[in-house]
C-alpha cells in the first residue's frame, strides 16, 4: 500500500533531517560531532513511522527493537526482505549515547563513516516499507507557489535523467519565483513591499545617461557605482527575509544569472565558463535551499493579522 499525504510530508520532514544532519556532518570539528545526533534522529523518526506505517507500534520501543519488531511484518509480506544496517546502526546509537550522556567525543572518520550508514539505511529501508526511493522523497509538494513548485519538479526530473545544467536553470529560475510571488503577495494586501530598499536604478546606468560617449571614467564609475548598489539592495533583502545568505552565496555560485520573462526562465550567458561540472550533490543542495527558502517565507505571512481585543 502506497503511503498517503500525511505519510509522504511525514517522510519529507525525515528527508529534511537527514538532509540537515549531511550538512552538519561536513563541518569541521567539533561542529560536525552534532550530526551523529541528527542522524540518529532521522532514523528514529523514520522507524518510528514505519511501526506505524506497518501496524505494529507499541509504547516506549527502544531504538534496536524495531529491527526484532519490523523484520517479521517485512517478512510477512515480502519473504526476501528485512530492514537492514542493524549493526551500523547500533554504532550510530552507541556513538550518539556516548556523545549525548557522556560527553564522548567522536573522530572525523567516526562522523563521516556514521554518515555513509545513515545514506545506506535511507536508500535501502525506504523502498523496502513504503515502496518509493528514498529520492524521490521530498519537500516540494509543501512549496505554495505553483510555479515554483513545477519548476522545482523539472529540477528533479531533470536531475534524475543527469541534465544537471538545465536542471540548476530551473532551480535558479524557482527562487526567483518565490520571492516574487511573496512580495507580490505583501503588495495586493498592504500596497507595498518592505522588502525593497532604495529607489529602482535600472535606467541610470552609463547608456541610458548617455555617458559613454562623453567620459569614458566617468561612465565607469557610475555602472560600478550602480552594480555595487544593486548588490546591497539584494543582499539586504535576503537577509531581511531570513533566508542563510551564506547558503544564498553558495546557490549564486552553482546556478546561473537568469530571468523571468513572458515565455519562461532566460538564462543569462556566462561570462567566464566553469572548468567543472556540478556534480549531483550541487543540484541536490540548490534544490533543497529553494525548497527551504519556501518554507521559511510561508511561515510569517503578514496577511494573517492578529484579531482584534476585546474592550
Amino acid at each position: 500500500m502506497p503511503p498517503d499525504k500525511i505519510v509522504t510530508q511525514r517522510l519529507a520532514f525525515i528527508r529534511y533531517l537527514y538532509t540537515v544532519a549531511v550538512e552538519q556532518s561536513y563541518k569541521a570539528e567539533p561542529l560536525c560531532f552534532v550530526s551523529i545526533l541528527t542522524f540518529h534522529d532521522a532514523i528514529e523518526l523514520f522507524l518510528q513511522l514505519s511501526s506505524e506505517f506497518l501496524n505494529v507500534a507499541k509504547k516506549r520501543i527502544e531504538f534496536m527493537e524495531y529491527w526484532d519488531i519490523l523484520t517479521p511484518e517485512i517478512r510477512r509480506r515480502s519473504p526476501d526482505l528485512e530492514l537492514t544496517q542493524r549493526e551500523s546502526a547500533r554504532r550510530l546509537n552507541d556513538a550518539r549515547v556516548a556523545l549525548k550522556h557522556h560527553g564522548t567525543w567522536p573522530n572525523k572518520l567516526e562522523v563521516e563513516s556514521h554518515r555513509v550508514t545513515a545514506t545506506s539505511f535511507f536508500g535501502e529501508n525506504v523502498p523496502t516499507i513504503f515502496s518509493i526511493e528514498f529520492s524521490d522523497v521530498s519537500l516540494i509538494d509543501m512549496v505554495q507557489c505553483d510555479a515554483a513548485k513545477i519548476n522545482l519538479k523539472e529540477a528533479e526530473k531533470m536531475l534524475k535523467e543527469s541534465r544537471r545544467e538545465e536542471a540548476l536553470e530551473k532551480a535558479a529560475g524557482a527562487f526567483k519565483q518565490i520571492i516574487m510571488d511573496y512580495e507580490d503577495r505583501v503588495r495586493k494586501e498592504f500596497g507595498s513591499s518592505p522588502f525593497v530598499f532604495g529607489r529602482d536604478m535600472t535606467f541610470l546606468s552609463s547608456f541610458f545617461m548617455g555617458l559613454r560617449q562623453v567620459d569614458r571614467k566617468m561612465a565607469e564609475f557610475v555602472d560600478k557605482v550602480k552594480e555595487s548598489v544593486d548588490d546591497l539592495r539584494e543582499a539586504v533583502k535576503i537577509l531581511s527575509l531570513g533566508i542563510d545568505y551564506r547558503k544564498y552565496a553558495k546557490f549564486l555560485l552553482l546556478t546561473p544569472r537568469v530571468f523571468l520573462g513572458e515565455k519562461g526562465i532566460l538564462v543569462q550567458p556566462a561570462l567566464i565558463e566553469k572548468e567543472e561540472t556540478p556534480t549531483e550533490d550541487d543540484v541536490r543542495f540548490c534544490i533543497d535551499f529553494v525548497v527551504e527558502s519556501a518554507l521559511i517565507l510561508q511561515e510569517f505571512e503578514f496577511g494573517l493579522r492578529q484579531p482584534a481585543m476585546l474592550s
